[in-house]
């Protein structure tokens, strides 16, 4: 049974419940409670109007979350005491990112956060955001999981983590966190994606002066995912006996292998890939 930790109306009209800071703070340190033994697989990652990103460790339990989604909405729901979350966002992110809020992490190698001493600046922080709540017993119990928050974050910033741009703790040498090098990836790809098609950035020189952040061998595992496609719509045009589409994808299948080159070389052996593919 999911206890209800801010279940009086009069909180609901406060700014405590309109922080999203406090909401993500709340759904962190009780995830646990909200999805049980899913917890060990998933970590929230932010909540920004009414979407929950939620880090998963890999497709496989995405796909048995999305399963319970309207479910775990509700429990999220009940949690905060009123219809903040709409939805429910998965990404995929491995647990060895060492979130401060991931249970197992925690049983492992245990955080003592009685040594932990906050400032009175940050005391006042706390204080300023649980100011307009007037219930006494709900101001108690958010200013536990506040003072817990502040805490873990103190104590991970002494410990050589660092804050990614979403919020999450990592200890890796990497600019970002796992999840967001992942996003970055993938926008990459779109980029390129998107480059080829026009005939554009046929080679890596070309490409990195405009994506900077592009390495040779991300460059070279796009560049065959996009071949990939390519042969496969040949594949399906021929079938259809769309003989000049498939001429066409064979040029543009061609460029990008081989890194532009003149067109009459690049049309023969288009044209000696469809007689091929035809046999």
């Amino acid at each position: 049974m999911v206890r209800n930790l801010v279940d009086i109306s009069d909180l609901m009209g406060t700014a405590i419940i309109k922080s999203r800071s406090l909401k993500e703070g709340i759904l962190k340190s009780e995830w646990d409670k909200i999805v049980g033994e899913l917890s060990k697989k998933s970590f929230v990652i932010f909540f920004k109007q009414g979407n929950l990103f939620v880090g998963v460790e890999n497709s496989i339990w995405i796909q048995q979350m999305n399963f319970q989604k309207q479910s775990i909405i509700e429990k999220t729901n009940e949690f905060l005491g009123g219809n903040y979350v709409n939805n429910i966002i998965f990404k995929i992110g491995k647990k060895d990112t060492k979130d401060y809020f991931l249970e197992k992490q925690e049983t492992e190698d245990p955080i003592d956060l009685d040594n932990i001493s906050l400032t009175d600046d940050e005391y006042l922080q706390m204080e300023d955001k649980l100011k307009e709540i007037k219930d006494i017993f709900i101001k108690k119990k958010i200013k536990i999981i506040l003072e817990k928050s502040y805490k873990r974050k103190k104590y991970l910033k002494l410990h050589g983590f660092k804050q990614c741009k979403c919020g999450i703790y990592y200890s890796s040498a990497e600019p970002m966190c796992a999840i967001c090098m992942n996003k970055e990836v993938l926008k990459l790809e779109e980029t390129l994606m998107k480059e080829f098609k026009e005939g554009k950035m046929l080679k890596y020189s070309q490409a990195v002066r405009v994506l900077e952040s592009l390495t040779e061998k991300e460059y070279d595992r796009i560049k065959l995912k996009k071949l990939s496609k390519i042969k496969k719509n040949i594949d399906i045009y021929l079938k259809n006996e769309k003989n000049d589409l498939a001429f066409e994808l064979s040029k543009l299948y061609f460029a990008i292998d081989l890194g532009g080159l003149e067109n009459e070389y690049i049309e023969r052996r288009a044209k000696e890939f469809i007689q091929l593919l035809k046999k």
